[in-house]
């Protein structure tokens, strides 16, 4: 399958890096070995419109009707929209089928500091496949993920939990609010990542960290120091909840769990939209249909 991908990246413009992510690249819970998804990837490039103009020459074949007048006509600003990235999929090349999403650097790496949007945060907080990066993406990933651990172990109601108890509520953080869970997406989305990619999730965050002792299959929590930790959450998460630091913790979880319901349910929306100009409405359609086929089929 790396072949296939690595063709696929080799035949469109250069890119600063690549990542791939998702069930085409990751087990997940609830597949069988029939099962043919979609390759999910993600483009790191300097400039979005740039780099769409050179691969209109190169592969014009990636973009529908409505596409092709979109990305040639759209402002920058449209096609960013609030999370920065802009997704073309149904892509069909050597018996595969392609989605890749591209971002420009500066877009992502902000997004990943602040969590202004959280619509590329939560999926790099998960396990991605790094094809080609650079040390400052890197940087960037690491301070999210330890970010993601911290607020996931504040969620958690009980002192003593398990390693899968911080990863579903860390996986889940993403899909609060998300308008498409309960319609199109599996509503076992989150527990089948976790179980599906529960050894690479380990190598990813070390839960041995000064808030959390590792007691054999038990991760014990030390409140007081998690608290401390808090304040350095990224900025616009951290000006949200500023204000109930010093009370209640259940006032506090509250007010982070409204953040990411809020924030999630009003970028998945406007994504969804933008993707009909990106990818015009019959692949839309033919995209929203076979999840929800995979949905009925789970």
């Amino acid at each position: 399958m790396i072949k296939e991908i690595d063709k696929f990246i080799k035949n469109r413009p250069e890119v600063i890096a690549a990542y791939g992510y998702g069930s085409g690249i990751f087990k997940q819970a609830g597949y069988n070995n029939k099962d043919k998804p979609q390759i999910d990837l993600i483009f790191v490039v300097d400039d979005l419109k740039k780099w769409h103009k050179a691969n209109f020459k190169l592969n014009r074949k990636d973009y529908s009707f409505i596409g092709k007048v979109f990305f040639k006509y759209a402002k920058v600003s449209t096609l960013k929209g609030t999370t920065g990235i802009t997704y073309v999929s149904n892509i069909e090349e050597d018996g595969n089928i392609f989605k890749y999403g591209t971002i420009e650097e500066k877009d992502l790496i902000n997004n990943m500091n602040t969590w202004q949007s959280f619509y590329m945060p939560g999926r790099f907080q998960k396990t991605i496949y790094p094809i080609k990066e650079n040390n400052e993406l890197k940087d960037a990933i690491k301070k999210n993920r330890e970010n993601a651990l911290l607020i996931s172990t504040y969620l958690q109601e009980k002192k003593e939990v398990t390693r899968k108890d911080i990863l579903v509520t860390l996986c889940g953080l993403s899909y609060l609010g998300d308008t498409r869970m309960g319609i199109a997406e599996n509503p076992n989305k989150v527990s089948n990542i976790v179980e599906g990619s529960f050894d690479e999730f380990n190598s990813i965050y070390d839960f041995n960290t000064n808030y959390i002792e590792v007691n054999e299959d038990r991760l014990i929590i030390d409140r007081k120091k998690l608290k401390k930790e808090l304040k350095q959450l990224p900025k616009d998460l951290l000006e949200y909840i500023f204000d109930t630091l010093d009370g209640d913790d259940e006032i506090t979880k509250k007010r982070i769990l409204d953040y990411f319901r809020n924030l999630n349910h009003n970028e998945s929306k406007k994504q969804t939209i933008k993707g009909i100009g990106t990818n015009g409405i019959v692949r839309s359609i033919r995209y929203a249909s076979k999840k929800l086929a995979k949905r009925f089929k789970k």
